[in-house]
């Protein structure tokens, strides 16, 4: 076994080479035959005069010999590399349970080694479900070719499996995943500046792909447009961010107004499957953007919006446009109707909901008034916190008027207090608050306050569903609100589970591609999901990957007589919990096949 350089084809002056792997073996007739293990590349990175030492130890290592000299670290990783790529490329495949007639050879058991240990079970499903959903194909008819194609799927699937910056998910790629063996390729060489080039390409053909996904969503489970959920979201940078058009202080949804945000806003289909997306700056007016995101949805389906963006002059542009909507209201001090009686839409341990339905006197609008206990409970709580927080605040600025270098000038008391019941503005008003001042009106020598419980006649746990669809009863109106969870539900996926935040891109067009290949494993894993939930199997993310995570794929050699050697690479068995879920979604519980190489 040796490394030979190749020239592969000249171009006027140029010359064009490739480094391989090669093998010399003797025919039956005696002659000799070279073979190419292995193609390197046109830039091979081991210097030549290392060459040699590189085949005979990548030639020991099939042959199941150990190591008496320690190679350079980056040399045994490269002959760990080759040996394993030449396992996997020539070895001959076999079913497992295939084999009719049992097949026995001799070993020395105490040779056995276990080596290119790598998970295979997620992979294969994360794969197997875009096959479903025929992104290979999407992407192909994008203008990817073959090398493109596998490099953008490698990228959606480490965001889907494994979460990270682009180092990481090369670091995945190569040493931890089989998925280039569940795609008939090969990563271990995979270099980050590939996923960097491939998330620009994707960008630029962001929404054929959208377009062409959400379709062939619709044509494989065969769902109706019923229903539009529509919110936004933000998420913050690591960073100043300055070479990002669409960064900006906002308020931030993540508690993180200290950094720059971007906003993230999302169309779903009432099955929870992205239909549309799009990157707006990080203080954009939810309101302003509706127009913009739903101005092609399907006038049959009801469109459903959170109270950010059901502004009147929405709902104005909404009935113009002959829309149906259903949104949650942006009135205050809501309460509930007194002569109309209650409808029960929900009611278990955990919550009862009590709805009580207006309509409008042109019947042009329903109005539906709902009362959640268990958000009454929670709104309480809260309250009772804050209100405990504002009297020890108080307490202290009490305490300090008799203590020493403490907070007691007149003006000085007044600007603590006011800056106090601007922090408890929620509570601060259901009190009476009382200060005395010395003669000279100078330091504050007393404060009092007591609290007022008729000032606390607003009912919590009330609010208000509006719809042009007068039609619907009680429950329909109150069910179909509740679509709106799904959207709440796809953005903590994106910002939890698929490594959305937080961002350490600068570039707007990184920025736009870490969030657009984030989306793009979304689809993966709500379709995985959807036919889960179908088959009973109700588990996030985190558990799906927990019970496939030790589904590993691994090379097992033995050594023979007269220097020779048995090398086995074989997927182990799914356990009950990995099989219900191969079973569910349709796919093989036994990852590839085993291959089976002898040297």
């Amino acid at each position: 076994m040796y490394i030979r350089k190749t020239t592969t084809r000249k171009i006027k002056d140029k010359t064009y080479a490739s480094y391989r792997l090669v093998e010399s073996m003797r025919l039956p007739n005696g002659k000799v035959k070279q073979q190419t293990l292995l193609n390197l590349g046109t830039n091979y990175s081991i210097n030549e005069s290392e060459w040699t030492l590189l085949s005979d130890r990548t030639s020991n290592i099939l042959c199941g010999g150990q190591l008496l000299l320690p190679l350079r670290g980056n040399l045994e990783q490269e002959a760990q590399r080759l040996s394993n790529l030449i396992i996997k490329k020539h070895g001959s495949e076999i079913y497992s349970g295939e084999v009719k007639n049992p097949v026995y050879k001799s070993v020395d058991i105490h040779s056995i080694q276990t080596s290119d240990i790598k998970s295979v079970g997620a992979e294969a499903l994360a794969y197997e479900t875009a096959k479903q959903l025929k992104l290979p194909e999407i992407l192909i008819e994008a203008g990817f070719n073959q090398k493109e194609k596998e490099c953008a799927i490698a990228s959606i699937i480490g965001r889907l499996l494994n979460p990270g910056s682009e180092v990481s998910t090369c670091e995945y790629l190569r040493k931890k995943s089989a998925l280039d063996e569940v795609m008939s390729t090969d990563f271990s060489s995979m270099h980050k500046n590939r996923l960097y080039d491939i998330s620009d390409q994707l960008l630029k053909q962001k929404e054929a792909i959208e377009v062409a996904l959400y379709q062939q969503e619709k044509d494989l489970f065969k769902f109706d447009e019923i229903v539009t959920l529509y919110d936004l979201t933000n998420t913050y940078f690591e960073g100043q961010s300055k070479s990002n058009d669409n960064s900006a202080h906002g308020r931030s949804k993540e508690k993180r107004s200290d950094c720059v945000l971007v906003t993230l806003a999302l169309v779903l289909d009432g099955s929870g499957f992205p239909k549309k997306s799009h990157i707006f700056k990080g203080n954009i007016g939810e309101a302003s953007t509706l127009e913009k995101m739903v101005s092609m949805a399907n006038k049959e389906a009801i469109i459903i919006m959170d109270a950010g963006i059901a502004t009147e002059e929405n709902i104005k542009w909404l009935t113009d446009n002959e829309y149906k909507y259903l949104v949650v209201s942006r009135k205050r001090n809501q309460s509930l109707p007194s002569d109309i009686s209650g409808v029960i839409v929900k009611e278990d341990k955990e919550n009862k909901v009590t709805s009580y339905l207006v309509k409008s006197d042109d019947s042009v609008e329903s109005e539906l008034y709902c009362h959640s206990e268990a958000m009454e409970a929670k709104g309480n709580m809260m309250q009772d916190k804050f209100k405990e927080r504002f009297t020890n605040d108080l307490q202290k600025l009490s305490d300090g008027l008799t203590k020493k270098s403490c907070t007691k000038k007149h003006d000085k008391v007044y600007e603590k207090l006011g800056r106090l019941k601007e922090k408890y503005s929620k509570v601060s008003r259901l009190y009476d608050i009382k200060l005395t001042a010395d003669e000279d009106k100078k330091n504050i020598i007393k404060i009092e306050w007591e609290y007022c419980q008729e000032r606390q006649s607003k009912k919590t746990g009330i609010y208000c569903i509006r719809t042009n669809q007068t039609q619907l009863d009680n429950t329909r109106i109150w069910q179909t609100y509740r679509m709106l969870n799904d959207i709440e539900s796809a953005f903590r996926t994106l910002k939890t589970d698929l490594g959305l935040r937080p961002i350490y891109h600068q570039k707007t067009d990184r920025v736009s591609g870490h969030i657009f290949i984030s989306l793009l494993a979304y689809h993966i894993l709500h379709t995985i999901r959807y036919q889960l939930k179908a088959n009973n199997i109700h588990d996030s993310w985190g558990t799906i990957i927990s019970k496939l995570e030790n589904h590993y794929r691994a090379t097992t050699l033995l050594q023979r007589e007269n220097d020779k050697a048995i090398c086995i690479r074989k997927s182990v068995h799914a356990n009950p919990e990995q099989l219900a879920i191969y079973q569910a979604c349709n796919i093989n519980s036994v990852p590839l096949k085993t291959v089976i190489s002898e040297y």
